[in-house]
């Protein structure tokens, strides 16, 4: 068996980079001239790598690991990309603000596909001195001792760049290493990825366990001490959790069954938990509280904000364990409470709340705000000393009602109830809802607890918000198709999740293209995060038991683990028979843009296949609801609708047209209509049908395809992205207001300059006039607005004042109390109207927005307990749909910023 040691001294930090950094780094930026797939050639390099490390210095590589994968480092320097430019520039006695220092503080403006801030920080430096050609060489240990240094002298808090200038360390390597060098030191500070997104690759190389013990202990050193020798493989025992060590933890899985589905699958025997709306903790109680740690499920260290042993921090004080515990680890959920409120507030306040804290109390002073953290322990998984995952949840349950005395408002332990059929999960999520919870958790009383698995013995169940109900998914990169602008091919996913765990093989399907909604700095972070990782398809294709495309099959495609999640939201689905056999998934989304990027989430957490189809059905359901809600009124109507200004129909069948105003014109119509004097929204549909309806035509021709010619006519009255593009192919761009001028006049009128909305029309003698016949109204309004001294100059001035899309497709209810004036209540509901939204009743709204006199907590209280029983019981698919609760300041907020305000912080709670 071989010795965990080395036997040779510490190689140079050069030769680290030039044999593995290096290469992996001209791989990534030259797979076209490779010759070969490039997962190929890196494996090579790595396997040639970790041969001559075994070779010529030992089995222990954690010297060289903390330098390959620097975020899995435990060091934290707390170094920032600006604070490590401005030193630089100090180092290199520039002065302030200089223009290299604001070059490359806008850096990523100008980073090109696959460079680093470190690319751009060696060139400038490579400008101003020669490269190192001293012998007195940086080995890898005295590397990590300058490091160390480094972390010291930034003890726990974020380094300004003159402490980072002034430090001995770091001025030290830069005056001794090579640009070469400079270049990946530079990310290893910042802990950027250093070979290319290829650990999980130099893992697997190193030892066949390495990637599955690292999601155990998360824990560098200890992988490489107990994981030196690749013949010796772990026994199911050692890939169990551990004291002082982060693990992945169990998650619950979502579901869209019903609830009678739900109860059976979980055996007619669990308990149901309230959802907690704050961050996923593991607390480690070490040596009596001693040592306390707290551990996010990604490895990240948190005890510095809520008390590194018993004696510190605003929770670790307020953990009253059993005299007899020595050790143990509690699985929970670290929320923040409202003292003042007495409420749980959102999920963002966490940290915040911590932090606030501390500083109260290193200042001896009263907190500056009424919340605070708060522990919420629902689990126990180890006891001094042995690992409590192979027992049951009802003991585990009763060992941490035992060992853990809560304190009120600090530290808690999840209560619970006892359930067996569909019934008691309707009442408890009704309870849940009623209260302003996030929604309830279902747990099999005899399951065990399965570390980093997402399976049905665990099952949530939550509200989703009728604002966000649509095509609104977490969605996989796939596949890349490159161009000017990039587009890519996102998959749902079709792994059974009970199955999902770190060995297993995910497979995904394809679903849709989306290439918009990016700004440049998410197109330059998705290629920085995937840069190496993708495999052109014509040389190499995909296993089909991983990733399926249709007909569209992409330029490049990439291994779901090395990928990127993204937010996609759409205005539906498309269903044609032209996209059915495009992609795997048998249809697609229909104007699907990138809302997001979800860095918080992997392949495991994206939409799957069956989820979009339980929420296709839904849909559906609640579709033909409201459909069957007026179909009595449209029964009532007459067989054709009448036409006219205030009342289009919204077909689009004309036969025959009712005039021919509009007889051998085309129109192409951009934008809705919104009447300022009648407070009406007509819609670009609907201006199509009453085109049609007088004798004209529609053109659907995309705007890079639109060419000027007589007889052809474009309506908006909105500076669009398409309006700028028409306008600078030489297309004039008519106000809609003309068309309904035209129809109430009963001829085509001729157009006047007022008519233009944005263009430069050359108008013929027959067709453009400097008078016209106007109506009575339209005089009136002439005459209001001379004496109001209103001269129309830019033809982007008649721009309506509102934004017109602001609350579109929101259907919102404004509540007040008999006490509130009804002004007040008729301004709001005008305001909604103005910019989009519908009024209806609180009963149809996917957003309520309550008046200040309707806050009270009893008053909050009542509406939701009959939303919650509303939505519960018309649920079909164990997914209630509830509306968004919100202050007024919403709808004040959004309109004044002009775009939507984050809902979430104006919940009324």
């Amino acid at each position: 068996m071989a010795d965990c040691k080395n036997f040779s001294p510490s190689p140079e930090f050069e030769w680290l980079c030039n044999e593995l950094f290096q290469k992996i780094y001209d791989t990534a930026s030259n797979q076209h001239l490779i010759g070969k797939p490039v997962t190929v050639r890196y494996l090579e390099i790595i396997t040639n790598f970790i041969k001559l490390w075994r070779s010529t210095v030992g089995n222990y590589i954690y010297p060289a690991l903390r330098l390959i994968i620097p975020f899995r480092d435990r060091r934290v320097y707390n170094i920032k990309e600006n604070t490590l430019i401005k030193a630089l520039c100090r180092y290199l006695r520039l002065p302030r603000d200089s223009e290299t220092e604001n070059r490359l503080l806008r850096w990523k403006q100008r980073a090109a596909r696959g460079v680093k801030l470190s690319d751009f920080c060696v060139e400038e430096i490579k400008k101003r001195q020669k490269d190192y050609e001293g012998t007195q060489k940086i080995t890898i240990d005295e590397l990590n001792g300058y490091l160390d240094e480094i972390k010291q002298e930034g003890n726990g808090k974020r380094m300004g760049y003159m402490a980072l200038t002034d430090s001995k360390a770091f001025n030290y390597c830069l005056n001794h290493m090579k640009f070469t060098e400079m270049k990946f030191f530079f990310d290893i500070i910042l802990k950027t990825r250093v070979i290319s997104g290829q650990e999980n690759k130099f893992l697997a190389a190193w030892h066949p366990d390495a990637v599955d013990y690292l999601s155990v202990v998360s824990d560098l050193d200890v992988l490489s001490k107990r994981l030196y020798d690749p013949t010796e493989r772990l026994r199911q025992t050692d890939l169990s959790i551990s004291l002082s060590h982060a693990f992945e933890p169990q998650l619950a899985r979502r579901m869209h069954v019903s609830y009678e589905r739900v109860a059976s699958r979980l055996q007619q025997d669990f308990i149901i938990e309230e959802k907690m709306d704050g961050e996923r903790l593991q607390v480690h109680f070490i040596n009596y509280g001693e040592q306390i740690k707290y551990l996010s499920r990604r490895g990240v260290d948190f005890s510095y904000l809520y008390g590194e042993s018993s004696a510190s921090g605003p929770v670790s004080p307020f953990l009253k364990l059993h005299p007899n515990v020595k050790d143990c680890i509690l699985d929970g959920e670290m929320i923040t409470y409202d003292t003042k409120k007495d409420i749980v507030l959102p999920f963002g306040l966490v940290k915040s709340s911590a932090m606030n804290q501390i500083q109260s109390e290193l200042g001896g002073i009263p907190p500056t705000e009424s919340y605070k953290p708060l522990f919420v322990a629902f689990d126990l998984v180890y006891l001094n000393g042995k690992s409590l995952t192979n027992l049951d949840i009802k003991r585990r349950k009763t060992y941490l009602n035992k060992i853990l005395e809560p304190v009120e408002r600090s530290v808690e332990i999840i209560q619970y109830t006892k359930a067996t059929n569909a019934n008691e999960i309707k009442e408890s999520l009704e309870q849940a809802i009623s209260m302003g919870s996030e929604g309830i958790v279902l747990k099999q009383l005899g399951s065990h607890y399965s570390v980093a698995s997402r399976n049905t013995d665990w099952i949530k169940i939550k509200p989703e918000y009728l604002e966000q109900f649509g095509e609104n998914m977490d969605l996989l990169i796939i596949g890349r198709e490159q161009g000017k602008k990039d587009s890519f091919i996102c998959g749902l996913s079709v792994t059974d999740p009970d199955n999902a765990t770190t060995t297993a093989k995910p497979k995904f399907i394809s679903f849709c293209t989306i290439a918009n909604g990016f700004t440049e700095e998410e197109f330059k972070e998705i290629e920085r995060n995937t840069r190496g990782k993708w495999h052109t398809y014509s040389e190499e294709a995909p296993d089909p038991k991983i990733l399926e495309f249709g007909t569209k099959l992409p330029h490049e495609w990439i291994y779901p683990e090395d990928s990127i999640v993204l937010e996609v939201k759409a205005r539906a689905l498309d269903n044609k028979e032209s996209e059915k056999k495009k992609y795997r998934s048998g249809c697609t989304l229909y104007f699907g843009y990138c809302k997001q990027i979800r860095y918080d989430k992997d392949w495991k957490a994206v939409a799957t296949f069956s989820e979009f189809e339980a929420m296709k059905d839904a849909r559906n359901f609640y579709n033909k609801r409201k459909l069957h809600d007026v179909a009595s009124s449209k029964k009532k109507s007459s067989k054709r609708a009448k036409i006219g200004i205030l009342n289009v129909t919204e077909s689009k069948r004309v036969d025959p047209p009712v005039s021919d105003i509009f007889l051998n014109y085309k129109f192409r119509v951009i934008s809705d209509f919104f009447d300022p004097t009648k407070k009406r929204r007509i819609s670009e549909e609907d201006m199509c049908t009453l085109i049609l309806e007088n004798g004209g035509k529609i053109l659907y021709t995309s705007a890079d395809s639109i060419e000027p010619e007589e007889n052809f006519l474009i309506i908006g009255e909105k500076l669009t992205r398409e309006c700028k593009t028409l306008v600078n192919a030489n297309n004039v761009i008519i106000k809609p207001s003309w068309l309904f001028s035209c129809i109430e006049a009963g001829y085509k009128l001729p157009l006047m300059k007022s008519d233009i909305f944005a263009g430069e029309h050359k108008p013929s003698i027959e067709n453009f006039q400097y008078t016209t016949d106007i109506s009575e109204d339209t005089f009136d309004e002439l005459l209001n607005a001379a004496s109001s001294g209103l001269v129309e100059q830019d033809p982007i001035g008649d721009l309506p004042l509102v934004p017109l899309f602001l609350l579109h497709n929101l259907q919102i209810a404004v509540l007040h109390s008999e006490n509130c004036s009804s002004a007040l209540s008729m301004e709001m509901e005008f305001t909604v109207r103005c910019h989009g939204g519908q009024i209806v009743d609180s009963e149809e709204a996917s957003i309520i927005v309550v008046l200040n006199d309707l806050t009270s907590k009893s008053v909050l209280s009542l509406l939701r307990k009959k939303i919650a029983s509303k939505a519960v019981r018309e649920s079909t698919d164990g997914t209630p749909r509830i509306p968004r609760i919100v202050d007024v300041s919403w709808v004040l907020d959004s309109v004044k910023s002009n775009c939507i305000a984050e809902i979430e912080k104006y919940q009324c709670f």
